[in-house]
Order: C-alpha cells, then sequence, then structure tokens
C-alpha cells in the first residue's frame, strides 16, 4: 500500500498539520477527505495510520493514530552502474530501479554517451530526480528510494563490490551462473548506453575481480530495458 510524507517524526494520538507538495499529493491527485484514512511515514522512517481531521485549501491536518510496519528492504543490495543516457530514458530507468528494488543507482560517463553528465549539471538535476525516486518509492511502498550518485570514476566505485555483472551481448547467460549467486552480498549491475560500451571499455571491466559478462539474451535491448531487465532477472534469482 502506498504511503504520504512527513517532514519531522510522528506520534501516535498527536495531531499534525501536513502543507507544501504532499498536502497537494494527498487533497488534488488523491482526493483524501475528512474522516478517510492513510498512511504517514516521518523522517524516522516510522509509519502509521492517520486519519484526516480537517481539510484547508492547501493543508490538512491529520490525528495520528496507531503506528504499523513497514515492508522490509530486499535482503541482497544491489546497485545499479547506469551509463549517463537521454533524460527521458534516464528518468524511466530511476523510477522503474527503485520499483524493482535497487539499493544504489550510479550514473557515469563513458565514450558512446551522447550527452555528457558533468557534476555541476547533475546537482541542478538532482533535487528532480530525487522527487522521482521518493514518488516511486512510495508507490511500490519502500521505505526509501535507491542512493543516487554521480561516479568521477566509474573503475573505483566497482571496487566495493563482492560481484559484478556486466551486461553484454557477448557474455554468457545468466541461466548459466544461477548457482553462483547464493554467496554474496553485494552486487553491482553495470549497463552501457544507446550506443553500448567500447570494446576496450568492456575488456577494462572484464579485468576487475568477480566481474562477469552477462547476456540477457540474442535481441539488443535499449539501455533502460537492459537496465530494467537486468534488475528483474538478478532479484529473481538471489
Amino acid at each position: 500500500m502506498s504511503y504520504f510524507l512527513f517532514s519531522g517524526r510522528l506520534e501516535a494520538g498527536k495531531s499534525y498539520k501536513i502543507t507544501g507538495r504532499e498536502a497537494g499529493h494527498i487533497l488534488l491527485s488523491r482526493r483524501i477527505k475528512r474522516g478517510e484514512f492513510f498512511n504517514l511515514q516521518g523522517s524516522d522512517e516510522r509509519r502509521f495510520v492517520a486519519e484526516v481531521a480537517a481539510c484547508g485549501r492547501k493543508d490538512l491536518t491529520v490525528e495520528v493514530l496507531n503506528e504499523i510496519s513497514v515492508p522490509p528492504e530486499p535482503k541482497i543490495n544491489i546497485t545499479l552502474l547506469q551509463a549517463v543516457a537521454n533524460e527521458k530514458a534516464l528518468d524511466f530507468i530511476l523510477q522503474k530501479g527503485t520499483e524493482l528494488g535497487a539499493y544504489k543507482i550510479i550514473l557515469f560517463n563513458v565514450a558512446n554517451t551522447a550527452a555528457k553528465l558533468f557534476r555541476d549539471q547533475y546537482l541542478k538535476k538532482r533535487e528532480r530526480w530525487n522527487k522521482i525516486l521518493w514518488e516511486a518509492a512510495k508507490q511500490s511502498d519502500r521505505v526509501h528510494p535507491p542512493k543516487l550518485e554521480l561516479a568521477d570514476d566509474i573503475q573505483v566505485s566497482l571496487l566495493e563490490y563482492e560481484k559484478i555483472i556486466l551486461l553484454d551481448p557477448q557474455g554468457e547467460r545468466f541461466c548459466s551462473l544461477v548457482n553462483q549467486f547464493q554467496s554474496w552480498q553485494s552486487y553491482a549491475i553495470v549497463t552501457g548506453p544507446e550506443g553500448g560500451f567500447t570494446p576496450q571499455e568492456v575488456e577494462k571491466f572484464k579485468s576487475l575481480p568477480n566481474c562477469t559478462s552477462v547476456s540477457l539474451g540474442p535481441v539488443l535491448l535499449r539501455a533502460e530495458t537492459a537496465a530494467l531487465a537486468g534488475l528483474a532477472v538478478l532479484q529473481s534469482m538471489v
């Protein structure tokens, strides 16, 4: 069940006023009215059932009732390392990657990145991207969204993972590796841009410890399709 966010800590038996963007979502998008109930999560990630006590034009007052348990996060940490694609594709990857349980999403530039994402551009876009992540987390009932980062050196970022899965049309099939996926606690899936990785980049990735080149099948996939297919398959195997 989806939920809404409150900017502070919540306690059962107390009343709180909700304002701003979240109030607009509750009142206008969901059209929740006085006397109705919904789940509300505070800044400490505790979640409660809340009843609407009063509605204004741009705010509402709720009575916080009983605390409820939150669903567990996936036991295995899966990080998606996504080569920068066009903005529409990245928006889709962030949204669906959250729904598919990614623990972290790291963006990085490669030779075939059509429009490089530099640090100052990333900082300008980060607020909007974090909104996408949070909306997807609430919709899919996750306690929090994936962390989002921009890597200056992707090779350094990969050193912390026990198992690295490089999505490569020339790699092994996922099904041939199923028995290997039970012993690691942290995974990284590396996916390329629309133009794919260069042969030199593929070899550099494959030279890393614990890196396995894996194919998703004979059909050439778009960047966003490959990323999400890889996440879905890996989640089903671990």
